[in-house]
Protein backbone atom coordinates (compact mmCIF):
# COMPACT_ATOMS: atom_id res chain seq x y z
CA UNK A 1 0.00 0.00 0.00
CA UNK A 2 2.86 2.80 0.91
CA UNK A 3 4.28 1.89 -2.76
CA UNK A 4 0.89 2.68 -4.48
CA UNK A 5 0.67 5.78 -2.03
CA UNK A 6 4.45 6.60 -3.33
CA UNK A 7 3.81 6.13 -6.91
CA UNK A 8 0.77 8.56 -6.73
CA UNK A 9 2.45 11.38 -4.63
CA UNK A 10 5.17 10.87 -7.01
CA UNK A 11 3.10 11.37 -9.85
CA UNK A 12 0.92 13.93 -9.11
CA UNK A 13 4.44 15.63 -8.23
CA UNK A 14 5.56 14.65 -11.40
CA UNK A 15 2.10 16.39 -13.57
CA UNK A 16 2.10 19.77 -11.16
CA UNK A 17 5.91 20.36 -11.71
CA UNK A 18 6.67 23.84 -12.24
CA UNK A 19 10.78 25.24 -12.85
CA UNK A 20 11.28 28.69 -11.23
CA UNK A 21 14.89 29.70 -11.42
CA UNK A 22 15.44 28.50 -7.62
CA UNK A 23 15.08 24.64 -8.68
CA UNK A 24 16.32 24.98 -12.88
CA UNK A 25 18.30 21.83 -13.27
CA UNK A 26 22.07 21.97 -13.65
CA UNK A 27 21.80 20.76 -17.48
CA UNK A 28 19.51 23.55 -18.22
CA UNK A 29 20.99 26.49 -19.62
CA UNK A 30 19.27 29.72 -20.64
CA UNK A 31 20.15 30.95 -24.58
CA UNK A 32 19.35 34.73 -25.29
CA UNK A 33 19.42 36.21 -29.09
CA UNK A 34 19.29 39.63 -28.62
CA UNK A 35 17.05 41.56 -30.88
CA UNK A 36 15.87 45.16 -32.04
CA UNK A 37 12.92 45.28 -31.27
CA UNK A 38 13.25 42.82 -27.40
CA UNK A 39 14.62 39.14 -26.75
CA UNK A 40 14.34 35.46 -27.94
CA UNK A 41 15.12 32.76 -24.54
CA UNK A 42 15.70 28.97 -25.67
CA UNK A 43 15.89 26.83 -22.73
CA UNK A 44 18.24 23.70 -24.08
CA UNK A 45 19.62 20.53 -22.07
CA UNK A 46 22.91 20.37 -22.73
CA UNK A 47 23.24 16.39 -21.83
CA UNK A 48 20.95 15.79 -24.36
CA UNK A 49 21.62 18.53 -26.81
CA UNK A 50 18.26 19.37 -27.26
CA UNK A 51 16.07 22.53 -27.22
CA UNK A 52 13.40 21.97 -24.62
CA UNK A 53 11.37 25.57 -24.47
CA UNK A 54 11.76 29.34 -25.97
CA UNK A 55 10.06 32.59 -25.58
CA UNK A 56 10.14 35.57 -28.25
CA UNK A 57 9.19 39.13 -26.84
CA UNK A 58 9.48 42.65 -28.00
CA UNK A 59 7.88 45.97 -27.25
CA UNK A 60 4.80 47.16 -29.09
CA UNK A 61 4.31 50.43 -29.57
CA UNK A 62 0.52 50.84 -29.16
CA UNK A 63 0.15 49.84 -25.70
CA UNK A 64 3.46 50.61 -24.84
CA UNK A 65 4.43 47.34 -23.55
CA UNK A 66 6.12 43.88 -24.58
CA UNK A 67 4.67 41.21 -25.83
CA UNK A 68 4.78 38.15 -26.62
CA UNK A 69 5.37 36.95 -30.00
CA UNK A 70 5.53 33.32 -29.65
CA UNK A 71 6.17 30.34 -26.84
CA UNK A 72 7.11 26.27 -26.48
CA UNK A 73 8.06 24.72 -24.01
CA UNK A 74 8.12 21.52 -22.43
CA UNK A 75 5.98 20.28 -19.41
CA UNK A 76 6.95 22.25 -16.50
CA UNK A 77 9.36 24.75 -18.00
CA UNK A 78 6.52 27.57 -19.73
CA UNK A 79 5.97 29.72 -16.42
CA UNK A 80 9.86 29.74 -16.22
CA UNK A 81 9.73 31.18 -19.42
CA UNK A 82 6.97 33.83 -19.19
CA UNK A 83 8.64 34.72 -15.59
CA UNK A 84 12.00 35.35 -17.24
CA UNK A 85 10.60 37.56 -20.09
CA UNK A 86 9.00 39.73 -17.46
CA UNK A 87 12.19 39.89 -15.50
CA UNK A 88 13.92 41.02 -19.14
CA UNK A 89 11.39 43.64 -19.35
CA UNK A 90 10.84 44.86 -16.14
CA UNK A 91 10.09 47.29 -15.07
CA UNK A 92 7.88 47.35 -18.01
CA UNK A 93 5.14 44.59 -18.31
CA UNK A 94 4.68 41.92 -20.53
CA UNK A 95 1.41 41.51 -22.70
CA UNK A 96 -0.04 38.62 -24.55
CA UNK A 97 0.49 38.42 -28.29
CA UNK A 98 -2.13 41.09 -30.14
CA UNK A 99 -1.07 40.02 -33.43
CA UNK A 100 -2.46 36.39 -33.23
CA UNK A 101 -3.74 33.81 -31.24
CA UNK A 102 -2.97 32.72 -27.99
CA UNK A 103 -3.19 28.33 -27.61
CA UNK A 104 -5.39 27.36 -24.55
CA UNK A 105 -2.30 26.29 -22.66
CA UNK A 106 -1.24 30.15 -22.83
CA UNK A 107 -4.32 31.10 -21.44
CA UNK A 108 -4.46 29.12 -18.80
CA UNK A 109 -0.58 30.46 -17.59
CA UNK A 110 -2.23 34.24 -18.26
CA UNK A 111 -5.21 33.44 -16.04
CA UNK A 112 -2.84 31.94 -13.21
CA UNK A 113 -0.55 34.71 -13.45
CA UNK A 114 -3.64 37.29 -13.52
CA UNK A 115 -4.63 35.31 -9.91
CA UNK A 116 -1.12 35.64 -8.71
CA UNK A 117 -0.26 37.84 -5.98
CA UNK A 118 3.10 38.33 -6.77
CA UNK A 119 2.77 39.42 -10.54
CA UNK A 120 1.27 42.78 -10.71
CA UNK A 121 -1.24 43.68 -13.12
CA UNK A 122 -2.52 46.92 -15.23
CA UNK A 123 -5.46 46.64 -17.17
CA UNK A 124 -5.89 49.32 -20.30
CA UNK A 125 -8.46 50.73 -22.78
CA UNK A 126 -7.25 50.36 -26.26
CA UNK A 127 -9.60 50.71 -29.70
CA UNK A 128 -6.93 48.67 -31.35
CA UNK A 129 -8.97 45.66 -33.12
CA UNK A 130 -6.81 42.50 -32.47
CA UNK A 131 -6.43 39.19 -33.27
CA UNK A 132 -8.73 37.74 -31.19
CA UNK A 133 -11.28 40.39 -31.07
CA UNK A 134 -11.62 39.55 -34.95
CA UNK A 135 -11.47 36.06 -34.54
CA UNK A 136 -12.94 34.62 -31.57
CA UNK A 137 -16.22 35.96 -31.65
CA UNK A 138 -16.98 34.83 -35.64
CA UNK A 139 -17.92 31.44 -33.60
CA UNK A 140 -16.40 27.86 -32.84
CA UNK A 141 -14.95 27.52 -28.98
CA UNK A 142 -15.83 30.25 -27.55
CA UNK A 143 -20.09 30.74 -28.24
CA UNK A 144 -21.56 29.54 -25.23
CA UNK A 145 -19.53 31.04 -23.12
CA UNK A 146 -19.20 34.77 -23.56
CA UNK A 147 -18.06 35.84 -20.01
CA UNK A 148 -15.12 33.52 -21.04
CA UNK A 149 -14.75 35.29 -24.12
CA UNK A 150 -15.07 38.57 -22.85
CA UNK A 151 -12.37 37.87 -19.96
CA UNK A 152 -9.54 36.75 -22.94
CA UNK A 153 -10.05 40.42 -24.34
CA UNK A 154 -9.57 41.69 -20.49
CA UNK A 155 -6.06 39.62 -20.31
CA UNK A 156 -5.45 40.73 -23.48
CA UNK A 157 -5.71 44.17 -22.26
CA UNK A 158 -3.49 44.15 -19.13
CA UNK A 159 0.52 44.25 -18.66
CA UNK A 160 1.82 41.76 -15.72
CA UNK A 161 4.67 42.74 -14.15
CA UNK A 162 7.10 40.33 -12.45
CA UNK A 163 10.91 40.36 -11.63
CA UNK A 164 12.74 37.63 -10.05
CA UNK A 165 15.85 39.60 -10.26
CA UNK A 166 17.85 41.11 -12.76
CA UNK A 167 20.93 39.79 -11.04
CA UNK A 168 19.91 36.08 -10.97
CA UNK A 169 19.04 36.63 -14.26
CA UNK A 170 22.22 38.01 -15.99
CA UNK A 171 23.72 34.98 -13.85
CA UNK A 172 21.81 32.54 -16.16
CA UNK A 173 22.45 34.33 -19.22
CA UNK A 174 25.65 34.51 -18.85
CA UNK A 175 26.44 30.91 -18.29
CA UNK A 176 24.37 31.11 -21.78
CA UNK A 177 26.93 33.30 -23.58
CA UNK A 178 29.62 31.14 -22.56
CA UNK A 179 28.28 28.07 -23.73
CA UNK A 180 27.26 29.43 -26.42
CA UNK A 181 30.18 30.59 -27.25
CA UNK A 182 32.50 27.09 -26.34
CA UNK A 183 30.57 25.31 -28.78
CA UNK A 184 29.88 27.89 -31.67
CA UNK A 185 26.06 28.48 -31.20
CA UNK A 186 25.20 31.52 -33.28
CA UNK A 187 21.78 33.53 -33.12
CA UNK A 188 20.82 31.82 -36.26
CA UNK A 189 21.02 28.20 -34.82
CA UNK A 190 18.71 29.46 -31.73
CA UNK A 191 16.19 30.93 -34.07
CA UNK A 192 16.31 27.57 -35.53
CA UNK A 193 16.10 25.66 -33.13
CA UNK A 194 13.01 27.29 -31.40
CA UNK A 195 11.55 26.59 -34.96
CA UNK A 196 12.09 22.39 -34.71
CA UNK A 197 10.11 23.18 -31.48
CA UNK A 198 7.03 23.79 -33.20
Amino acid sequence: MRKIIDKVKNFKQFINERYEISNLPNNIVLLSKEKSDGGHFLLFNIETKTPIGYISFGYYPLIESDVVYGIYSKRGYGVFLYESAMTHVYPNGLGMSRDGSTSPDALDVWTKFDRRMDVRKKRFQSDEITHKMEDLPDGGTYDDNPKYLEYIFQLENTRFFYDYGKDKLNKLLNIGIKYKIKYNISDDDIEHMSWDLE
